[in-house]
């Protein structure tokens, strides 16, 4: 009896072990499939990055398969080059996905989801280039865009400004700038400046699956923007 009973146990242990196997077996499947339609998709928007980094959460993956239903997919893509505004990191979060498991095992499926969030980290050097503030650096403060920089007559400015989204667009609207030179052309100067910086708005380039610019903060390693959209194809 106590054989037997342990004969049992061995096979349930063994039975435990091949599904655990099929079913990480069959996430990596399906994060391949993925990675590869997402490549080709930025491909056809003519956007470079390195190879996609496919993460299917949840688990046991297979139970997600038969319902044919993904809470969650994650996809990174590394060193993103759209245009004059590189991308170092965009994180892609794709909630409720849906996909057809026989399709998918036909390689003829489409990955469609609910919804799609990215978030990433503009470098306040592409940020100068693409919003055209020639001479000027600009930092974050978490709250304010610190700018600073040193123009001929005026001297060395120094400055904030708001930075918001409207209308899909990055906006940078001063708040305040000084220059070590006080003097009356200098004065000029600064108020040209002021001018230049009252209205600056400049588009993202176009981001994989569509996602459109919905939030932005001028954090200390860079400007953080958030993007989302939904009812978007992930892979197909």
């Amino acid at each position: 009896m106590r054989r037997s009973v342990n004969i049992t146990a061995v096979i349930l242990l063994v039975v435990v072990v091949l599904l655990a196997v099929a079913d990480r077996v069959g996430a990596h499947y399906a994060e391949t499939f993925i990675a590869e339609r997402v490549s080709a998709q930025l491909t056809q928007r003519q956007i470079q990055s390195s190879p996609p980094e496919v993460t299917i959460t949840g688990y046991p993956f297979l139970t997600q398969v038969l319902r044919g239903n993904y809470d969650e997919i994650h996809v990174d893509l590394r060193d993103v080059k759209a245009e004059r505004l590189p991308i170092p990191l965009l994180r892609v979060r794709a909630h409720d996905v849906r996909a057809d498991a026989q399709d998918m095992l036909n390689g003829t499926g489409k990955v469609i989801a609910t919804k799609i969030d990215g978030t990433a980290t503009l470098s306040y050097t592409s940020l100068v280039e693409a919003s055209g503030l020639k001479d000027m650096t600009l930092s974050g403060d978490g709250t304010n865009l610190r700018i600073s920089g040193n123009v001929p007559v005026a001297g060395v400015l120094n400055g904030a400004a708001e930075v918001t989204v409207v209308d899909g667009k990055v906006r940078i609207k001063v708040k305040e700038l000084t220059a070590s030179n006080l003097a009356a052309p200098a004065q000029q100067l600064i108020n040209q400046y002021k001018d230049r910086l009252a209205a600056v708005t400049f588009s993202l380039p176009p981001m994989p699956f569509n996602l459109k610019l919905v939030d932005v903060r001028p954090a200390l390693g860079g400007l953080d923007v958030s993007m989302t959209t939904s009812e978007v194809e992930l892979a197909g």
